[in-house]
């Protein structure tokens, strides 16, 4: 007679450092700034560029979820390379929307856009390198358990 089996617990997805959180708070400030000081004055000029920002305001809903720690690290990936490409598409948007940005402008968007590609490379390659450790430790557990 065979015996029944109790079900097991799926393994739960692995979860964002503090580091990684981190990084997602420091990019919503960054963000928050970047919407406030270039954002709203470049879609008052021309609204016809609100389709355009779209995609950046969704992975700033993200980035949020992000911060409370409550997304897979595999999707926080995902969204960190969309980030990247948020990142630079803002970057070349604002460059062609405005004849001749002001100093002011183009100051605010060197620090925005710098400060977001060292937010989104570091938290990749966070993601990255724990993603690498585990399978390092789950390579020495294998080879371990083999060599008993």
């Amino acid at each position: 007679m065979p015996r029944p089996t109790t079900p097991r617990a799926l393994p739960r997805p692995k979860r964002l450092s503090a580091l990684g959180r981190g990084l997602a708070a420091a990019q919503l400030l960054k963000e928050t700034l970047t919407i406030v000081l270039l954002g709203v004055p470049l879609l008052l000029a021309q609204p016809l560029l609100v389709p355009a920002v779209l995609p950046g305001l969704v992975l700033y809903l993200c980035h949020w979820v992000i911060m409370a720690g409550r997304i897979p690290r595999r999707s926080v990936a995902r969204i960190w390379f969309f980030t990247l490409l948020d990142e630079l598409w803002g970057l070349a948007l604002y460059l062609h929307a405005y004849d001749a940005p002001t100093a002011r402008q183009l100051r605010y968007l060197k620090w925005s856009v710098g400060l977001g590609l060292v937010f989104t490379l570091t938290a990749l390659a966070e993601v990255a390198y724990r993603r690498y450790r585990e399978r390092r430790g789950l390579r020495r557990a294998l080879l371990g358990a083999s060599l008993r």
